[in-house]
């Protein structure tokens, strides 16, 4: 019985490893659609690990994450997906564990600044801000230091917000359809 569930999670892993690493390559290709597209493959970790449990989800971004850096062009999204499934790992862990609303809330505020922080410092380090605001309405907002802070510590706290609430419209929508595909 044991080995039947191990080749179960050992195939369904790979089939949806494959999908979640074709989105990847595919937020590449598609720009318009890149962080829509990412965090579709980060869902994916998420009904791996609501499935499996943590420890094999981890597994999965791990797998995922190398995969995906080998075949994506673009390799700084790979490093987006990570991130955005670490989060979904950590969301995930915590409604396993019936953590109360606030204390989740806390825990996932703190995962997701962490890793903005580490992404404000990769992209600061090998890119360079004067890279993402040559042009447009970010160019003429960087002009004007205190209200340019404003505006990017609104839109990264509305892009956790937005990505929190559809991770959980997305796992109670659809994670239990997934489910039982993974049951058959």
């Amino acid at each position: 019985m044991q080995l039947h569930l191990k080749a179960k999670e050992a195939a369904w892993g790979g089939i949806l490893m494959a999908l979640a690493v074709i989105l990847v390559i595919l937020s590449g290709v598609i720009e318009a659609s890149s962080l829509f597209l990412l965090a579709a493959a980060s869902f994916i970790t998420g009904i791996f690990q609501k499935r499996f449990k943590t420890r094999a989800g981890a597994v999965f971004l791990a797998g995922a994450f190398f995969t995906s850096l080998i075949l994506a062009p673009q390799k700084l999204y790979c490093f987006t997906f990570a991130g955005l499934s670490v989060y979904v790992l950590v969301a995930g862990y915590l409604t396993s564990k019936n953590t109360p609303y606030a204390a989740a809330m806390v825990i996932k505020g703190i995962c997701y600044h962490i890793l903005l922080a580490a992404a404000l410092v990769i992209v600061k380090y090998f890119i360079g801000f004067e890279a993402l605001f040559t042009d447009g309405f970010m160019a003429g907002l960087s002009k004007m230091p205190v209200l340019f802070i404003v505006v990017l510590i609104a839109l990264a706290e509305a892009l956790w917000i937005i990505f929190d609430k559809a991770y959980i419209f997305f796992q109670y929508r659809y994670g239990g359809i997934f489910g039982r595909w993974l049951d058959e």
